[in-house]
Parts: structure tokens; C-alpha cells; sequence
């Protein structure tokens, strides 16, 4: 992953070199997304495991810096809702008693993203042109919270919320690959429709569990169907 990181940003350098070079064929687009997704979490704990797929929303300011005809340098900014569901054996005090057991915890977290990517777009056919992006993207951790489903070895189920967002990392570092079509209304104006896929690059939390003491690590990773407009 370190040398997939290392190329793409000397992919990116290169590029941004190019605007700088040729700035004065710059054009730039704004426009507005919002994006449903799907989320699930990688654990990389001992006895951390899994627990499906869970739904979200992005809604976002897109920025396409144009530098050549058919290439654009692509950034802006989103607010990301992402979740994600985990299972692991854990320990909960309750009153005088410490109960032994399983957690299923989802999370529920809230980022800032700035992606930074490098988009390529096809000649235009008829009103439709195809694009494909790839890049990176920061993250910075606006909240973090979990729903706690604690199941003892014996005893009543306890379910609550929870405030973690001091056991979670405050920057999600992600590489992103895109591929999508944009549909032109008239010179200025174009709707697109896309998908990203999103590949943390970093542990999302910093917490340790209770029972067995293992620092807590897992990856968060995502995929989102894009839906906006350009002007």
C-alpha cells in the first residue's frame, strides 16, 4: 500500500506540475454532489470480526480545475456520514457486577473530506462524455459515535449510545478510484453520474478493548454512487 501511496502522488505531483505549466488553458467547473454509499469496517484486532455492510450519505461542492482539453485537476469538499458494524468479545461493568461477553457496536462516523484527484474525461458523444478519476482524499473526524449491543455470557442484553470520539483517529487518510459519465445540458450545465470506491490507508481507531487489552485497528472503507451537477 506504501508503494501504491508513493506513485500516485508522484502521479499527482506531475500533474499539478502541468496546471501550473499551462494555466493559461484553465477552465473550472463547480458543481454540487450527493451520494449515497455503502461502508463496512476492516478489523485487523485479534477476535475482531465483520458485520456487514451499512448505509450513509455524502453531500459535497465538487471543483474541477481543467489544465488540458479532456484532463482536470478534481478537489472540493464533502461531508461524509459513514458507518460501519463490529463484533468482538468484550467486558462491560454494570452497577457492582463486570459482565463478560460479546459487543456488536456500530459505529457512526462524520468526516470532512478534501479529495485531491486527477480526473480524465473522454470527447464528448452525442450530449454524453465518460470519465475516469483517481487520487486520494483527508478526512477529518467531525464525530464519532457507537450503538452498543452488549450480549453477557448470562443476563439481560444492554444497549446504548456512546460518545467515542476519543478512541478514533481525527484524519482518515483514503486512496480513491472513480470511473462515471457526465450528461450535457447545454454548453455550461452537466449532470453526472458516478461511482467511487474509497480505500482507507490508515487505522480509524485508537482505542483498546477492555477484556483483552488488544489496541483496537480497523479500516473504514467505503463505496458511493455520485450524483450532482456541474455548471
Amino acid at each position: 500500500m506504501k508503494q501504491i501511496f508513493l506513485l500516485l502522488s508522484l502521479f499527482l505531483f506531475g500533474c499539478l506540475h502541468s496546471v501550473s505549466v499551462q494555466a493559461q488553458d484553465q477552465s473550472i467547473r463547480l458543481g454540487l454532489k450527493a451520494s449515497p454509499n455503502m461502508a463496512w469496517m476492516s478489523p485487523e484486532t485479534k477476535n475482531y470480526s465483520y458485520d456487514g455492510t451499512t448505509g450513509g450519505a455524502t453531500i459535497g461542492l465538487v471543483t474541477d480545475f481543467y489544465f488540458a482539453k479532456n484532463y482536470a485537476f478534481s478537489t472540493g469538499f464533502n461531508f461524509s456520514f459513514l458507518n460501519g458494524k463490529l463484533t468482538y468479545e468484550d467486558m462491560y461493568i454494570l452497577t457492582a457486577d463486570t459482565l463478560f461477553g460479546q459487543m456488536n457496536r456500530k459505529y457512526k462516523f462524520v468526516y470532512l473530506d478534501i479529495p485531491y484527484m486527477i480526473k480524465l474525461q473522454t470527447n464528448t458523444f452525442g450530449k454524453f462524455s465518460f470519465f475516469g478519476q483517481i487520487g486520494f482524499s483527508t478526512g477529518f473526524r467531525i464525530s464519532a459515535k457507537a450503538r452498543d449491543e452488549f450480549i453477557p455470557d448470562s443476563g439481560t442484553t444492554v444497549k446504548e449510545n456512546n460518545n467515542i470520539t476519543f478512541s478514533t483517529s481525527l484524519i482518515r487518510q483514503a486512496v480513491i478510484f472513480g470511473a462515471g459519465f457526465e450528461y450535457h445540458l447545454d454548453e455550461n450545465t452537466r449532470i453526472f453520474l458516478g461511482i467511487n470506491y474509497s480505500n482507507s490507508l490508515n487505522n480509524v481507531l485508537t482505542g483498546h478493548n477492555a477484556s483483552s487489552g488488544f489496541n483496537e485497528k480497523a479500516q473504514l472503507n467505503f463505496v458511493e454512487l455520485n450524483l450532482g451537477v456541474l455548471f
